[in-house]
């Protein structure tokens, strides 16, 4: 790990070079994206706590991105939480995003509810199957909805010198988990979760069914359409177009980031030169995964890049359970909280931010 001199509050996993480059555009012209679908592999008990039961999971992109948007959610009156009541990481996200004034993209990939706020929805969106059970996609859906990402990428960056690209997918790693598996690289008992304990043996058993029906595929998106989702594959097909278009991109998620560079690794691998993963803390110090090793593996041009932010000393308990291992990434958060160093927010400042959303929407004085 290498603490890049652009900045105290930030390091650098990788090549600084390349890391520094991203840093410094990020002060410039950005726009930041979120890409939301769902897979109903998060609702096998155990997978996935970003929602208070395994099948409220699917209503969690549409919320998130609801109240990224709206600053509360529409199809639903509740805000996205974890069986112990554990907000959303969206919450870090838009705190830093309002208060720098950053514009947000949403795009469908395939949520299972439309989300109630204005968004681009890709023409081939659809939900992702339960991955040991059934096929992810439709045959011919992960190439199209790469296509169609790649053409809007190509299209908003045009522009820009940076694109940031989120996610929010429920069940997201154990289907990264899959996929970097299905394109030849390892992932399982690498990826991290929203628990506090890693339900590796779980995932294992679903990502291994889900393999076997892989076996014998050769095309990179017939094994997404057996053992995919939506999301990577659009994010994906998003980060080629925008650097296509001259652009640079900021991935801005946890270990699900490895399904997109392994996509990319076998589909477009110039891409990767004009890429950085952009996480949060959490995600780096993650004891039970490996992004800093997927990362490496998969894309060893790609630099990681995180800030030192904390929840320490904060008085409200649902926040510092981030600290204490739960949630750790999503909706954007990594990425919002270097973009806010990059502008020139110190961490006091975006905890400060960030203790105000929480109060805003929980209850001033709520913990």
């Amino acid at each position: 790990m290498v603490q890049l001199s652009l900045n105290k509050d930030l390091v650098v996993i990788g090549p600084e070079e390349q890391a520094g480059r991203l840093l410094e555009k990020l002060s410039s012209r950005t726009l930041f994206s979120v890409v939301a679908g769902s897979t109903k592999t998060s609702t096998v008990p155990g997978i996935s706590i970003a929602g208070p039961s395994p099948e409220a999971t699917l209503y969690t992109p549409t919320l998130d991105v609801e109240y990224l948007l709206a600053g509360k959610p529409v199809t639903l009156d509740v805000v996205p939480v974890s069986p112990e009541g554990l907000p959303t990481p969206a919450l870090i996200t838009r705190a830093v995003l309002e208060a720098l004034g950053e514009p947000v993209l949403v795009i469908n990939a395939g949520c299972a509810y439309e989300p109630r706020v204005p968004h681009v929805a890709l023409p081939s969106r659809h939900m992702g199957g339960r991955i040991d059970e059934e096929p992810a996609l439709p045959r011919g859906t992960a190439r199209r909805l790469y296509e169609e990402a790649r053409l809007l990428g190509s299209r908003i960056a045009r522009r820009l010198d940076v694109l940031v690209v989120g996610e929010t997918i429920p069940g997201g790693t154990t289907v990264a988990a899959a996929v970097v598996e299905a394109l030849g690289y390892r992932g399982l008992g690498r990826v991290s979760s929203s628990s506090a304990e890693n339900p590796h043996d779980l995932r294992t058993r679903v990502v291994m069914r889900a393999l076997e029906r892989a076996h014998g595929l050769g095309d990179v998106f017939e094994k997404i359409d057996e053992v995919g989702d939506p999301v990577h594959v659009s994010i994906a097909g998003l980060a080629r177009g925008a650097a296509e278009a001259g652009a640079l991109v900021g991935l801005a998620g946890g270990t699900q980031m490895a399904a997109v560079l392994a996509i990319l690794a076998r589909t477009s691998p110039g891409t990767l030169e004009r890429i950085g993963v952009l996480t949060t803390p959490w995600i780096i110090n993650d004891a039970s995964a490996d992004m800093a090793g997927l990362v490496r593996d998969i894309a060893p041009s790609v630099p990681v890049i995180a800030t030192k932010f904390s929840f320490q000393g904060t008085r409200h308990r649902g926040l510092r359970a981030y600290d204490e291992g739960f949630v750790k990434e999503g909706v954007g958060a990594g990425g919002a909280l270097v973009l806010g160093v990059a502008r020139g927010l110190g961490l006091e400042e975006l905890r400060r931010l960030i203790e105000e959303e929480y109060e805003r929407v929980l209850g001033k004085g709520k913990t």
